[in-house]
């Protein structure tokens, strides 16, 4: 058990898995006095809230403003208004891009969430929708295949999805020809407007999770320990202590490779010296070994680190499928 005395420090927050903008400004008030009474911002460096077009308001801006909000994930998903009406979302394009630009106006850095591959989508609507996310001012877009799960409304429904290589090729060729570089499989940002908190799961750090279904990753020495809390606020209430629905414990080469996998979702790869300290020579050298064995236009070897190119990011399942073979 780890036991930590006093105020947590937290360099990252991320308020969402929801909608938090529903919340009402008193349920606000009261989780920004929790948080204080229980962590130490003092060297935080992003705090991150996630908000929908329709619910995002005036009011939720200026309190965030006066707390310790400094970036606004939107959910746009697309602006053009059939698609969004197939998404059964709430808002329109024009509401949508209103959110966006009353977000930069109170002083947010603002990501937007788009999804390719919808019924019918074309990348004519797909350009319009990158392209008008950029024109109102995001500096980070993070770009999602729909996937449909079962037993959900829109799985059952069982539609004729749009190809979806297409539309990530485009858009890992348009992104960065507007000033957005691509540095995680789904992400694209002006330089300095990464997600500082996304990266923290790519490179294994700790992770606390607060709040039913969250996900979390503590690392401990040698060892990982991942979790999920309890589905519901009845369960998670039932106890003074975290309750946990499931948990994983990850050491030696299934850690190791887990921590190359993740790596290779970023541009910045693995840098095989570092890994080899972590993890041992020999694992480095059989990740290496995999690597090479992978067609040259898909890997960037430099210097003593390696990466997916952008062809490899778009069959990057098939390579850690590769990696995943060394955890015996």
């Amino acid at each position: 058990m780890v036991i930590w005395r006093g105020k947590i420090p937290l360099r990252t927050v991320y308020v969402g898995g929801g909608t938090p903008s529903v919340l009402p400004f008193s349920a606000w008030k009261r989780l920004s006095e929790i948080l204080e009474r229980a962590f130490d911002f003092s060297n935080t460096e992003e705090f991150t809230v996630e908000a929908n077009p329709c619910s995002l308001t005036g009011g939720h801006l200026q309190l965030w403003r006066d707390s310790r909000v400094t970036r606004v994930s939107l959910g746009v998903q697309s602006l053009n208004d059939g698609e969004l009406m197939w998404l059964g979302r709430r808002h329109d394009a024009g509401m949508a891009l209103a959110a966006l630009e009353k977000a930069l106006s109170h002083g947010f850095r603002v990501s937007a969430d788009l999804i390719f591959g919808l019924p019918g989508q074309t990348l004519r609507t797909w350009h319009q929708s990158l392209h008008s996310v950029l024109a109102a001012g995001a500096g980070h877009v993070s770009a999602y295949q729909l996937t449909l799960e079962p037993n959900t409304p829109l799985g059952q429904l069982s539609p004729s999805l749009s190809e979806g290589c297409s539309f990530y090729r485009f858009t890992q060729w348009y992104l960065p020809r507007k000033g957005l570089a691509q540095y995680e499989v789904a992400s694209f940002a002006r330089l300095g407007e990464e997600c500082r908190h996304n990266l923290a799961y790519w490179r294994q750090e700790s992770v606390l999770a607060l709040g039913p279904s969250a996900w979390g990753y503590l690392s401990l020495n040698q060892h990982g320990f991942r979790y999920r809390n309890a589905p519901t606020l009845e369960e998670c209430s039932m106890s003074a202590e975290f309750s946990i629905a499931e948990a994983e414990r990850l050491k030696g080469r299934s850690r190791g490779v887990e921590a190359a996998i993740l790596a290779l979702r970023t541009r910045w790869g693995i840098d095989l010296g570092s890994f080899a300290v972590r993890f041992g020579q020999e694992l480095a050298g059989q990740v290496l070994g995999v690597l090479k064995k992978i067609p040259p236009h898909l890997v960037r070897f430099e210097g003593k680190s390696v990466s997916l190119t952008p062809a490899g990011m778009r069959v990057g399942n098939a390579i850690w499928v590769e990696l995943l073979e060394l955890e015996g």
